[in-house]
């Protein structure tokens, strides 16, 4: 069933489609889950949390089209408020890792030519890259923002995804075959 009819459902409070929800989405959640707490028991006790909140806020979601990124946000940060209630120097680790492992592919530039318009260019070059990746359609987005900045293994995509191996591979061949169209075509035209 679509995400956008699974949503309509869940607000009307339709029970099966809430079922829906969690039977499409629940190993997204609890690999997502598991990755920031590392224990199984406590991964299933986030997901219940997750679900939960998704039942009760669903009208809160902007974007109906990327309802699994909202549910990896929430999941992401119930699981690090769950570390900061049992762990706080864990939590604040693993928020610190993630921040620092995005940080450092957003940014990874040369240091030795950093003039105003060097970094200049640099955002530009960010703001072109974050555009087209963010008109890329969405699973291959999905698949291609976990692999390359969430620095999950495919296997995992496969399993939080629910997706065989050929289909991750076969969505991160075209997210970056449809980047590379969009960008060389972007700096073709301002070469012109």
């Amino acid at each position: 069933m679509e995400d956008k009819l699974i949503i309509k459902g869940i607000i009307r409070k339709h029970e099966p489609s809430f079922r829906l929800l969690i039977e499409k989405y629940k190993n997204l959640v609890f690999g997502s889950s598991y990755r920031i707490v590392g224990n199984t028991s406590d991964a299933e006790d986030i997901c219940q949390e997750v679900f939960l909140e998704v039942f009760k806020s669903i009208h809160k979601l902007r974007n109906e089209d990327d309802l699994s990124g909202w549910l990896f946000k929430i999941t992401k940060n119930k699981s690090i408020s769950f570390l900061r209630k049992r762990n706080p120097a864990k939590a604040q680790m693993a928020t610190d890792i993630q921040s620092a492992a995005i940080q450092n592919k957003i940014s990874q530039k040369n240091t030795e030519q950093n003039t105003p318009a060097r970094k200049l260019e640099d955002a530009e070059a960010r703001q072109v890259l974050f555009q087209a990746i963010d008109s890329l359609p969405e699973k291959q987005k999905k698949v291609l923002l976990m692999h390359k900045f969430e620095d999950y293994s495919q296997k995992e995509i496969c399993k939080a995804l629910n997706l065989s191996q050929t289909s991750v591979e076969s969505l991160i061949y075209r997210a970056k075959t449809n980047l590379r169209k969009s960008l060389f075509s972007y700096f073709k035209n301002q070469l012109n």
